[in-house]
């Protein structure tokens, strides 16, 4: 009775760890994909978004200027309301959500989140 006591309890840890190593190796693979900075808009093209004073993830870069990448896809909010680019103007504070395409960074998602809004 022991013994089978014994071998239940070692096949359930094996199955915990086993389905947590896919879930761990998930997390890192979306930790890797996208980043988060933040800066202020200096200007607003139709395919960039140029900031300066960017702050990145890894805090071993220091403040520097910035160009990410905007495309269709590219969600833009002021808070919580969603808002089109027009509402992008240089002197604003913005959050970017980022993804590596290519050596360029790539917009998924701009939050304004201060700065002097017209």
């Amino acid at each position: 009775m022991a013994t089978r006591r014994i071998f239940v309890c070692i096949l359930a840890t094996i199955a915990l760890l086993l389905s947590a190593a896919p879930s761990a190796r998930a997390q890192q693979e979306n930790a890797a994909e996208t980043e988060c900075i933040k800066g202020t808009v200096v200007k607003v093209a139709e395919k960039a978004l140029y900031l300066k004073d960017t702050s990145f993830p890894d805090e071993t870069l220091g403040k520097r200027d910035a160009t990410v990448l905007l495309d269709k896809a590219t969600a833009y909010y002021d808070g919580s309301k969603k808002v089109n680019r027009d509402a992008l103007q240089p002197g604003l504070l913005v959050l970017v959500r980022c993804r590596m395409a290519g050596k360029d960074r790539a917009a998924v998602l701009v939050r304004i989140i201060g700065g002097k809004k017209p």
